[in-house]
């Protein structure tokens, strides 16, 4: 048997704990009823736009971008921020997401969960069902959002917050997200163009350096991007000719070495 635990992570309180048969899987995070209420209906996904953007390389710009976003109670955008650079999908994708897509009705994270991706003109493929993982990353981000903004688990989890929109549950638009993205960067100095894709060709850009290169990894990145090629996959994540000359010079399989102890074996000959 194993235990799923509830806390409130207002007070750090334990709520409950529930025995439940061990499966193999790992413990599950669990929110209080008191951050989130049932679910009453699901949306699908619009489709995306293109937008020129760079990706953000540098990981320490990562760290400062969401501390800068934290430190002003900009809970909403580093939620925003970091959910979209750990899970790579298009800005349309992502703002149509419902606190009820990673958590269940039991206030529990899920493991996975399926989003529905159509095609552009990016992509060679129609409609079709991904199934991302929620990571640390994502759980501590919207875990801070819901300690200062409790909400339904219904709820858009990128609510617009627009005079307009009053109090309705309404997602943030497009260009709304690009204004997000454009100020922070701002803000913090960083010298890279941002934009909306800015979040997927992050994902996609530490994927690769993750994978020291691998060719398989660039596959698999192609294929969760439903690219048409490689060079359109490295082209998209901003890997440049430089970075490619570089690992190649880094590669130096049967290297100098093995030619300079050859020479020395052929002079004491």
């Amino acid at each position: 048997m194993a235990e799923i635990i509830q806390v409130d992570f207002t007070t750090g309180r334990r709520m409950a704990t529930t025995e439940t048969p061990s499966m193999g899987m790992p413990i599950r995070r669990t929110l209080s009823a008191e951050q989130l209420s049932p679910a009453e209906s699901c949306v699908q996904s619009e489709l995306a736009e293109d937008h020129a953007a760079d990706p953000i390389k540098n990981v320490e710009d990562i760290e400062r971008l969401s501390q800068h976003l934290i430190s002003q109670n900009r809970y909403r955008d580093n939620m925003l921020f970091i959910v979209g650079i750990n899970l790579g999908l298009r800005v349309s994708d992502l703002v149509t997401l419902r606190f009820s897509d990673l958590i269940d009705e039991s206030y529990a994270f899920k493991t996975t969960f399926p989003v529905l991706e159509k095609k552009t003109k990016n992509t060679r493929k129609a409609k079709r069902n991904r199934y991302l993982t929620i990571n640390e990353a994502i759980m501590d981000a919207v875990e801070l959002y819901l300690s200062h903004h409790p909400a339904k688990l219904d709820d858009y989890m990128f609510k617009s917050e627009s005079n307009r929109g009053g109090n309705q549950n309404r997602p943030l638009a497009t260009y709304s997200v690009e204004r997000i993205l454009k100020k922070a960067a701002s803000e913090i100095g960083l010298e890279c163009h941002v934009a909306t894709h800015t979040l997927r060709k992050t994902f996609g850009y530490h994927q690769m350096a993750m994978g020291g290169n691998d060719p398989r990894r660039l596959l698999l990145l192609q294929k969760i991007f439903g690219h048409s090629s490689v060079a359109q996959t490295l082209e998209y994540i901003g890997i440049t000719d430089e970075e490619i000359e570089d690992a190649y010079r880094g590669l130096n399989l049967g290297s100098k070495k093995c030619y300079s102890k050859f020479s020395a074996i052929r002079e004491i000959g």
